[in-house]
């Protein structure tokens, strides 16, 4: 499979793409720090989740090489709460170490459960497998 994310374009980072017929929407963090990109990122995301009905969409999140503070994962965690109505499912590439922490304290902030995975391709498969 060619991977969904040719080029760190800021303007691409939030797109929908499709996998075996269904839409994704495919947020990518990947080596992004706290500030305004990292929040500009959050809030196209948001607004491209909310433009979709209530428990519809499906979700993939890379954040490879993603740096976090304090704040960071306040938004992140106020980020998935707000958009939990909107999500059918989400799945999580890229995380490794202490981030797995910090994504387990966004996953309970937010109400709902995230599946991490180590591979685009596994996320893209786990998300179209949700019935």
């Amino acid at each position: 499979m060619r991977d969904p994310i040719p080029e760190k374009s800021p303007r691409d980072r939030v797109r929908f793409i499709q996998h075996r017929g269904k839409s994704i929407l495919l947020e990518d963090f990947s080596d992004l720090d706290p500030g305004p990109e990292f929040l500009d990122t959050l809030r196209k995301a948001k607004e491209a989740i909310e433009s979709r009905p209530l428990k519809s969409v499906l979700v993939v999140a890379v954040v490879s090489n993603v740096h976090y503070d304090l704040d960071a994962l306040n938004a992140m965690g106020a980020f998935v709460k707000a958009n939990t109505p909107f999500v059918r499912c989400s799945a999580v590439v890229g995380i490794k170490g202490l981030a797995k922490v910090g994504m387990m304290a966004v996953s309970q902030l937010g109400g709902r459960s995230i599946k991490t995975v180590d591979t685009i391709e596994e996320a893209l498969e786990y998300l179209v497998s949700v019935e």
